[in-house]
């Protein structure tokens, strides 16, 4: 049997050999992750794409019409002899901007009036809740197609259009949370101690909500991504040959059968930024919640 010694003196050994010999964790590729990755390698080639095609979006590429691929054209060319890899990925540019503009725009706008609104209380509250709720009465992409028609389909128009329609979510959730907020501990502490108006309500309930916000606009992208390509292939985008997603799914619809490349590669990149922001979204919520945020 061994002394108390040695079994003080091998413990120790023991415990060092053995967390030696155990595999070390390995960290669980989750969905999230691969979205991030796969946002930050669209995000490049999209803005890189100048760089890497010797291609022009809005001028032919001089080889024959509806070519397949090929090593000078990886998704081959459409039925005006353009790179459809080319405008693909400044599709995919101009579809990221005006999806990030239209989204910050629209929470921007929906966070101040709801900020107002759920702070202020009274029949400021009741007004603005009541113009709200009168733009979520009616079917926000019908709105939006109204609005782009009286002025003129255009990618702005369309910005326009969508943001004018998605405010009203963002005010709801704002409304919301700065009334829960505003009987908190702390927005109690900063009233007594003197903050007050649009101090106390910046500084101290705003703040609350930006969470909420944030995890709701990434989730939002791809929505507007979709509606913004929705707008573009009914033709109330920007005018052909504009290399917008939506319009090049339009006008290589007619072509699905013969060269099904034409309007499938641009569907499949809306598709697939919608579904990134989506993980993305879900993935900043779990992260906010487990920090409780």
């Amino acid at each position: 049997m061994p002394s108390s010694a040695e079994t003080d003196a091998s413990g120790p050994a023991a415990t060092t050999s053995s967390s030696a010999g155990a595999p070390r964790a390995r960290r669980k590729v989750t969905p999230e992750t691969v979205a991030l990755a796969a946002l930050v390698i669209v995000v490049l080639l999209a803005l890189l794409g100048p760089l890497l095609s010797p291609y022009a979006t809005d001028v032919p590429s001089g080889t024959p019409y509806l070519a397949p691929f090929s090593g000078g054209h990886w998704l081959g060319t459409d039925n005006l002899g353009f790179d459809v890899l080319t405008r693909v990925l400044a599709g995919t540019r101009i579809s990221l901007f005006a999806a990030l503009v239209v989204t910050g725009g629209s929470a921007l706008l929906g966070l101040l009036i709801g900020a107002v609104a759920g702070f202020v209380g009274g029949w400021v509250d009741s007004l603005l809740m009541r113009i709200t709720d009168l733009f979520l009465a009616f079917p926000a992409t019908i709105v939006a197609m109204a609005i782009v028609a009286a002025l003129g389909p255009s990618l702005r128009s369309s910005m326009i259009g969508i943001a004018i329609v998605w405010w009203p979510l963002y005010a709801r959730i704002a409304r919301g949370e700065i009334r829960r907020a505003a009987g908190s501990l702390h927005v109690e502490a900063a009233r007594m101690s003197g903050t007050h108006g649009a101090r106390l309500m910046l500084r101290h309930t705003v703040p609350t909500v930006m969470p909420t916000v944030l995890v709701t606009a990434s989730l939002d992208i791809g929505g507007v991504i979709m509606t913004l390509a929705a707008l573009a292939f009914i033709g109330l985008g920007s005018p052909a040959p504009s290399p917008e997603l939506g319009l090049m799914s339009s006008a290589g619809m007619q072509y699905l059968l013969d060269s099904w490349w034409i309007p499938v590669f641009p569907a499949v990149a809306v598709g697939l930024l919608s579904l990134i922001f989506n993980y993305l979204g879900d993935g900043l919520r779990s992260v906010l919640r487990a920090r409780g945020a």
